[in-house]
């Protein structure tokens, strides 16, 4: 297994944001907050210095609003009156309390992301007071809480040795992966598919792999098919000493295949619930209709090899599961993702894709709303069409909130912070998905994304190459590849790397960014013909910023704001990158630019 131990090598590159980053997570580690914490959803308070903390990065908060959210956590779910509030804060004030106190409330509530509308933190009981709502951590809990196991479930291994039940062990590892995390996710992370599955016929050790994925434990097993029976073994390994923890043997009848698979992996969970997470009663969800699962899960397969073929694939499984079963939730999150990253290939056009994607993620939340995944959806559709920065915040977090270990709602949060220029924060939560993702060649490419747009394109370039050093025909790393070394002037490799990603995908966004490295490059004529080609397609969906990109190359300022206003029509989402982008530094001064940043509400 070469690749998970290319990525454990690559994750290790090191950089100066990463670097901020671990230096204070470790100052957090001993620092007084640590010890006189009051926790609630991603948040932390420090009651001696007065500070809040949002996933251990401070927020600049004002005295008063600090006061209020004391004493609202010190009666959490019981009604704060506005009289205590102006005998505790405002005790010599007659005149404007009431718009102190309301200034106050809204600034509390912009920092932890509520609304009054619709409150996850601070409730408004009309001419009467505030409640505070969500679950307050004390700080013995939250010592407790702190110690958070992780997981990996590697591949069932198939002793049968024949081709055909190699389906059955995949779908029963699938399976115990979907159970395992459904347990007590803040108290027991578990490893994503996309890592886990690099591990399939590994010959290396428990200790190997416990380290390459710093997991606490590690579970295997193996299927054993013999006529219309099966026999599934199982074993709970503690990693450090590689020690057995818990084994078991099923024997089952095949007469249902999806059947056994889901039966055998609710048994795995509530036995390792017991192990595992000592007085958690597993609360495991009810199973879906076997042939409803197996479409779901194909779904997953497909959506997971990011091409156009493949997400077109994935809409039809999750629509074939939503058939049989008219309620499955995550399948309508499935169609939602899919068709939020289908205009990316210039499959569809943002106002065909936007709507289709957001009536999804709505719907799979009108059936469980307590579902992580359709509120990750959610979040990704109003960041990338809808430009609702707040409401695609708040609904990363209350993803985060109701599932810690799942790593696609931590990377896409990741990249919405730094499109909004939150860099360090970026970083961090970037750091938390590929924890849960280790070898997720998406995760780690985007680790150097944070440094591109701080314009520290050295060591982005140093990343990505790492990177491609192992997987040399990703196209979206050689694309990223080659907008870093525009930047940094190598445009000899730039060019060479856009020609190679272009030649692998196919993708004819590709070509823009190429024509604007040969226009760079003096190579005129090139950068015009492909101009000209772009601008007589009518098949397939061309984002406007990328045209405005080549004329940029060209030094034709003029069309490239035209193309930017079309952008900006068409909700592009390559427009949410125009705050960020070092693409745009030379013409970031023209008011004309300002001006779109400001309707882009960047």
């Amino acid at each position: 297994m070469g690749n998970a131990q290319a990525w454990a090598v690559s994750s290790n590159v090191g950089t100066r944001l990463e670097t901020i980053s671990d230096q204070r997570n470790g100052d957090r580690a001993d620092s007084p907050s640590s010890r006189r914490a009051l926790r609630f959803s991603s948040f932390e308070v420090d009651l001696e210095s007065h500070e809040l903390r949002k996933h251990g990065m401070r927020l600049r908060i004002a005295e008063k609003p600090f006061q209020i959210l004391e004493l609202l956590l010190d009666r959490a779910g019981q009604v704060v009156t506005r009289k205590a509030l102006k005998e505790k804060l405002w005790p010599d004030t007659h005149v404007g309390f009431e718009h102190s106190l309301n200034t106050a409330i809204n600034t509390l509530r912009g920092l932890l992301g509520d609304a009054a509308h619709n409150p996850r933190f601070i409730e408004t009981l009309p001419r009467v007071g505030y409640r505070f709502i969500s679950a307050v951590i004390q700080p013995a809990e939250a010592k407790r809480a702190a110690t958070r196991k992780m997981l990996v479930v590697l591949p069932f291994e198939n002793l049968g040795g024949s081709p055909e039940h190699e389906f059955f062990a995949d779908g029963l590892t699938e399976e115990t992966l979907s159970m395992l995390g459904q347990l007590d996710p803040r108290r027991l992370g578990v490893i994503a598919r996309t890592s886990s599955m690099q591990y399939k016929s590994t010959k290396k050790s428990i200790a190997e792999i416990a380290k390459e994925l710093k997991v606490d434990c590690v579970l295997e097993g193996s299927v054993r098919l013999q006529g219309q029976r099966v026999r599934i073994t199982a074993q709970l390994v503690e990693a450090a000493e590689e020690s057995h923890l818990w084994s078991a043997t099923y024997e089952r009848d095949l007469s249902d295949v999806l059947g056994v698979q889901s039966e055998v992996a609710r048994a795995v969970g509530k036995a390792l619930a017991f192990e595992l997470l000592p007085g958690h009663i597993a609360r495991l969800a009810p199973s879906l209709p076997a042939e409803a699962h197996e479409s779901y899960l194909r779904g997953r397969f497909f959506w997971g090899q990011r091409t156009e073929d493949g997400l077109r694939k994935a809409v039809a499984s999750f629509e074939h599961a939503i058939s049989i079963e008219p309620n499955c939730a995550r399948s309508y999150s499935g169609i939602a993702d899919s068709m939020a990253l289908l205009p990316w290939f210039g499959a569809l056009t943002p106002s065909e894709a936007g709507p289709k994607a957001a009536a999804a993620a709505n719907r799979a939340l009108e059936i469980d709303d307590t579902l992580c995944e359709p509120h990750a959806s959610l979040g990704l559709i109003r960041f990338w069409y809808e430009w609702d920065w707040t409401g695609a915040e708040e609904e990363f977090l209350r993803a985060i909130e109701l599932n810690p270990s799942y790593a696609s709602a931590h990377h896409w949060y990741s990249a919405f912070l730094s499109a909004m220029g939150r860099l360090e924060e970026a970083t961090a939560a970037l750091g938390r998905a590929r924890e849960l993702d280790p070898l997720s060649i998406m995760i780690t490419m985007n680790a150097a994304d944070s440094l591109y747009y701080a314009r520290q394109f050295d060591p982005a370039i140093a990343h990505l190459r790492a990177l491609l050093e192992h997987q040399p025909r990703f196209s979206p790393a050689l694309f990223n590849l080659g907008r870093a070394c525009v930047q940094n002037g190598m445009l000899d490799e730039a060019i060479g790397a856009f020609e190679k990603s272009i030649q692998i995908s196919g993708n004819r966004e590709g070509l823009a960014a190429l024509a604007h490295a040969y226009a760079l490059a003096g190579r005129i004529s090139e950068a015009r013909a492909i101009l000209e080609v772009l601008m007589q397609e009518r098949t397939r969906y061309i984002a406007a910023p990328m045209i405005a990109r080549i004329h940029l190359g060209l030094g034709e300022i003029d069309q490239a704001f035209e193309w930017l206003d079309k952008g900006l029509e068409e909700r592009s989402p390559w427009i949410i990158f125009l705050k960020m982008d070092p693409l745009y530094d030379s013409i970031r001064a023209d008011q004309r630019f300002q001006d779109l940043l400001l309707r882009a509400g960047l």
